[in-house]
């Protein structure tokens, strides 16, 4: 009974280690690493310089350089708060000097005279060193903020860019539909001479004709219109991206729902920590705290140091005599300032201040929840999505083999050629479906990527725009 007991221990044990070792796998295998060759850019490879020259010529990347330029121009002026002051002023002229009592006895002098000041900030409780960390966040919260601005032009631009291949397929499809609808017309003419149809039947085919043709127009110019609205987000030069430089298909992309899982879950086992929204949040809130402390120390004493330099030109009077004289004056020392009451306006900063804290946090919970309630959304539609990959491939290989079944027909003289070429309309419809289903799957996997922190396309950026710079 001992070694029975003992086995059947054994065995559990094993087991257990068998599973623990595939969940271990399982989870190594679905880490974020292996996101690369998963993304857009990757399946399209014209797609990934288009992303890059974006990050330099787009107008949203632009606007957001300037911001960080701005920033960083504010820290520079927050760093002079520390740093000594150097200052004077100078003339030359002339100077007459009398008592009112005997004015016509002047004294009167004449030269260049001058002063010149230094002063150096010394204790300020601690304001000085916190303004100037409150602007280097500024500085970081812009980097960040570029980093978060071309991030989600990145996400819009592989939306874009393969909506215009599904676009693409479709004006395909709308052509060649016109096409048989002319090829139609010319046959329905040709009987029209030979009196076996009637002219109210051409009619109707020129009617539909038209009906085509004015449809494709409107296709048409709505295709080179979002050609170009794509161009200009993306800062392409000529302000258009030609038709030929769009693919005409995107290849079928790979599901992993393991890796997906892997990804969910480290964002909300992190609460969203690894992203650059918690980020920004948090740098928001630590410039809070620091307002704070800024605004408590606004009725305390500041002291700091002073030393001057003068040559001035000095009136002396003695009796009736008023003398002038140039003299040197040579000054150093230590002082303070002390604001005692400022009609609580204190007080006011101070409640300000919290407030502006309270509403970070506020605001960060909120944002921080959407995130992660907008990433499970996409994490549950991606499984659909691929269902969906499945179904338009099905699709489109059923239509292949009816257009080949049609044509076998065709050979044998049972249906008309022309009837392959309708065959052919439902190869490139089923065609179109299954580009836009994929295009589907991509945006959503680019959606979730982003939002789980680990898009790749934030490599093209320099190191500080992601991470912090001590």
């Amino acid at each position: 009974m001992v070694s029975s007991g003992l086995t059947l221990q054994r065995f559990v044990s094993r087991v257990v280690f068998i599973v623990f070792s595939v969940l271990v796998a399982i989870s190594v295998q679905a880490q974020p690493g292996e996101i690369t060759g998963t993304m857009p850019e990757d399946y399209l490879p014209e797609l990934k310089p288009i992303l890059a020259t974006a990050l330099q010529r787009s107008p949203e990347t632009i606007a957001k350089e300037f911001d960080r330029l701005s920033a960083e121009a504010r820290l520079t002026q927050a760093n002079s708060s520390r740093l000594p002051r150097v200052g004077g002023n100078f003339n030359y002229g002339i100077t007459r000097t009398a008592i009112a009592a005997n004015t016509s006895r002047q004294e009167s002098n004449s030269g260049f005279y001058y002063s010149f000041g230094l002063s150096q900030a010394i204790f300020h409780w601690g304001a000085l060193s916190a303004e100037r960390e409150a602007a280097r966040i500024s500085v970081i919260v812009s980097d960040k903020g570029l980093a978060l601005a071309y991030r989600e032009l990145s996400v819009m631009l592989r939306k874009v860019y393969l909506a215009l291949i599904v676009e693409k397929a479709e004006l395909q499809q709308a052509r060649k539909s016109l096409q048989l609808v002319r090829d139609d017309l010319a046959i329905i003419r040709a009987k029209k001479e030979s009196g076996s149809v009637s002219g109210a039947a051409v009619a109707g085919e020129e009617l539909r004709e038209r009906e085509h043709s004015v449809e494709i127009a409107r296709v048409e110019a709505d295709f080179a219109a979002n050609r170009r609205r794509f161009a200009r987000l993306a800062g392409i030069a000529g302000g258009d991206l030609p038709e030929e430089r769009i693919p005409a298909d995107i290849p079928r992309p790979t599901y992993s729902e393991p890796l997906t899982t892997a990804l969910l879950a480290a964002l909300l086992r992190d609460n969203a920590k690894g992203t650059i929204e918690y980020e920004i949040y948090d740098l928001k809130l630590r410039d809070a705290v620091l307002r704070q402390k800024i605004a408590a120390t606004r009725l305390l004493p500041k002291f700091g140091a002073n030393a001057s330099y003068t040559l001035e030109n000095s009136t002396n009077v003695n009796g009736n005599l008023a003398e002038q004289v140039a003299t040197i004056r040579q000054s150093a020392g230590i002082g303070g300032a002390w604001d005692i009451f400022d009609g609580f306006a204190t007080g006011g900063a101070k409640r300000e201040a919290l407030i502006s804290k309270r509403a970070i946090e506020q605001r960060k919970a909120a944002d921080i929840e959407e995130l992660l309630q907008n990433a499970q959304a996409r994490e549950r539609a991606l499984k659909v999505d691929a269902e969906l990959l499945d179904i338009t491939d099905t699709r489109h290989g059923m239509a292949i083999e009816g257009r080949d079944r049609i044509a076998t027909e065709v050979g044998f003289g049972n249906l008309a050629k022309g009837e392959i070429a309708r065959a052919q309309i439902g190869i490139l419809q089923a065609d179109a479906k299954k580009l836009g289903a994929r295009a589907t799957f991509l945006n959503r996997w680019s959606e979730f990527v982003a939002l789980a922190g680990h898009d790749p396309v934030l490599n093209n950026l320099p190191a500080r725009h992601v991470r912090e710079k001590k």
